[in-house]
């Protein structure tokens, strides 16, 4: 049986992140990883942290204390996150293995270099728009020439997936 991919293979390692708004402490020593094709959930009650965690992850907050190592290709050792840590950079590329510390970056650079970003919530639907409408809406990025104004973008015809590889 093999180990799963969080311990093998991890692209995210969270290490003891903490964050702090004055005298309140709103996340407190969080450590968790991120393995490739592996399914992870956050949960909590309300006022846990997790939106306030997320933040970190994106760069809207900088964590008080801890450290956020991201790897699109994994390889997320210790002597390497180690090796980056000890300098004032923000990532690295070992051999074409990207490593960003996330907390070090500005929420622009987490977005452009590593990819990572994040959407808010909304549950307020078009009320006068049916349930199928308000998926289209949703679909807004897929709703251009290439995707076939968003009829075949919605069923995935091949024009709309060659545009999304884009």
């Amino acid at each position: 049986m093999t180990a799963p991919a969080w311990i093998d293979d991890p692209l995210l390692r969270v290490d003891r992140v903490t964050m702090r708004f004055g005298g309140l402490t709103a996340v407190n020593d969080v450590s968790f990883s991120v393995g490739r094709g592996d399914i992870t959930a956050l949960i909590g009650p309300n006022g846990a942290g997790k939106t306030t965690l997320f933040n970190c992850l994106t760069g809207f907050y900088k964590p008080t204390v801890g450290r956020i190592a991201f790897s699109p290709k994994g390889g997320l050792d210790d002597e390497r996150i180690d090796q980056l840590t000890t300098t004032a950079r923000k990532s690295s590329n070992d051999g074409g293995e990207d490593l960003y510390l996330l907390e070090r970056m500005a929420d622009h650079e987490i977005a452009r270099k590593a990819r990572i970003s994040r959407t808010f919530q909304n549950i307020r639907l078009f009320s006068g728009m049916s349930a199928l409408e308000n998926l289209i809406i949703a679909q807004h990025v897929a709703l251009t020439p290439a995707s076939g104004y968003g009829f075949f973008g919605l069923i995935g015809l091949p024009s709309y997936r060659r545009a999304e590889k884009v």
